[in-house]
């Protein structure tokens, strides 16, 4: 092969690949470490895209009807189970032992240690310990927080859909935990996939959500408001004139 072809063929290859960036901070146990999650977030947010970059929640699960599902379409995109993933356990699962997932709340949630992580909500989804759930995306940044994890002799490994993996979950995790996620890709991430080596340990996942940035002034615009507030004092003077013509 032409050298330069090759080049130009390594180039396009180079240009082709997603370098993707997955985060875990752990925020500690329970409701009361959701303050830290959100904190996190915030921290990964600012560090990673700037002062002018903000949250975007694309969905918190609080809309969706009670029960399990096959498959659920969200603002974030389509989750659904993969290929080979297995029921939770028949006889040590506290849910309902078919190979779905969930929309729980804490009223009906067979789980001890997952929650709810909006403030003022009540839902969330869960894995109901099946071991394989995958998220169809198109977003290139996502980030949300997940509960529960590894607190039953499982380990869980999230994957993107260009190879990327990570388990940094602590290995025997405490009932309750609670974790922020972040996933970042220069280009669509393709896919987000949880894969649990138990069918007894699930987790919970709440507040999906992605990165805008704030709104700044238009460039033409700034001088005009600029001659407004400089016309301001003028204008007042103009008219005490006038008043002292007028007497």
């Amino acid at each position: 092969m032409n050298r330069s072809i090759l080049l130009i063929a390594l180039s396009l290859c180079a240009l082709s690949a997603h370098a993707t960036t997955i985060t875990i901070e752990s925020a500690g146990v329970g409701s009361g470490a959701i303050s830290t999650a959100i904190a996190d977030r915030d921290a990964w947010i600012l560090s990673n895209f700037g002062p002018s970059a903000v949250s975007d929640l694309l969905v918190d699960f609080e809309s969706y009807s009670l029960g399990a599902y096959y498959s659920l379409n969200t603002a974030a995109g389509t989750f659904s189970l993969l290929p080979g993933s297995s029921p939770g356990n028949s006889s040590l699962s506290d849910g309902t032992k078919t190979n779905q997932f969930s929309i729980l709340d804490a009223g009906d949630s067979p789980f001890k240690g997952r929650f709810d992580t909006t403030p003022g909500g009540s839902q969330w989804l869960d894995s109901n310990d099946t071991t394989k759930v995958k998220l169809a995306t198109t977003e290139s940044i996502i980030y949300f927080f997940i509960n529960d994890v590894n607190d039953c002799g499982g380990t869980l490994t999230i994957r993107t859909k260009d190879g990327t993996t990570s388990t940094v979950f602590a290995p025997t995790g405490q009932n309750g935990n609670l974790y922020f996620v972040g996933i970042q890709s220069s280009g669509p991430i393709g896919a987000i996939q949880w894969l649990n080596t138990s069918d007894n340990d699930g987790w919970g996942i709440d507040d999906i959500g992605t990165v805008a940035w704030a709104a700044t002034p238009e460039p033409a615009a700034m001088p005009i408001g600029l001659a407004g507030l400089l016309a301001i004092p003028l204008i007042r003077k103009y008219k005490s004139r006038t008043r002292q013509v007028a007497e």
